[in-house]
């Protein structure tokens, strides 16, 4: 028994250890895997294709196609913040010498692919657009969300910009929303 008294501190330990390890990490968004390397491209992005904070063209495997990012909605051009959102991404993607990794989701009404996309980092893959995110260059677009594998993790980063006051998020009430101004500026 009192062998067993002395090694109770140390299972103690153990125990907090093995608890703290089974603990979700709630600094950074969990990213979860791309379905397979079938289902994803390793594409070039094309020089000067960044149109604004959600959309770019891609070069994979001889073809070049429009790029729609999946689950986010950046401000439009003429909207606060805009060029910010549409230069951060570039920002993005130049970090990553222009090159992504492009899982396809869908193809919206104007035929771009829509699509999850990733680029490497030093310490793995990282998702373009929970960066957006959390730098607060986009909106999580929950209505069009539902295909994305990582929408979990966009509202988490959403949040992270959200409390942090990054980029829309100083605006009064996260500013106007690019879906709200699209449908208000109909030309």
């Amino acid at each position: 028994m009192q062998r067993f008294l002395n090694a109770l501190p140390l299972l103690a330990i153990a125990g907090l250890i093995w608890f703290h390890f089974q603990q979700p990490n709630t600094d950074k968004p969990k990213l979860a895997k791309r379905p397979s390397e079938t289902e994803s491209l390793r594409c070039q992005v094309v020089s000067n294709s960044i149109y604004d904070g959600d959309t770019f063209r891609v070069q994979c495997d001889g073809r070049e196609q429009k790029i729609r990012l999946c689950g986010i909605d950046a401000p439009e051009a003429k909207q606060p913040l805009g060029i910010e959102s549409r230069d951060y991404l570039r920002s993005l993607i130049a970090k990553a010498s222009n090159k992504v990794i492009v899982v396809e989701m869908d193809r919206d009404k104007y035929n771009r692919t829509v699509a999850e996309v990733l680029f490497d980092t030093p310490n793995g893959e990282q998702s373009v657009q929970e960066e957006m995110l959390k730098a607060g260059m986009a909106y999580h677009y929950k209505q069009f969300s539902g295909n994305c594998h990582n929408r979990d993790v966009f509202d988490t980063a959403e949040d992270i910009g959200r409390s942090q006051k990054l980029g829309v998020w100083r605006l009064p009430n996260g500013g106007e929303r690019p879906w709200d101004y699209r449908k208000l500026n109909k030309s």
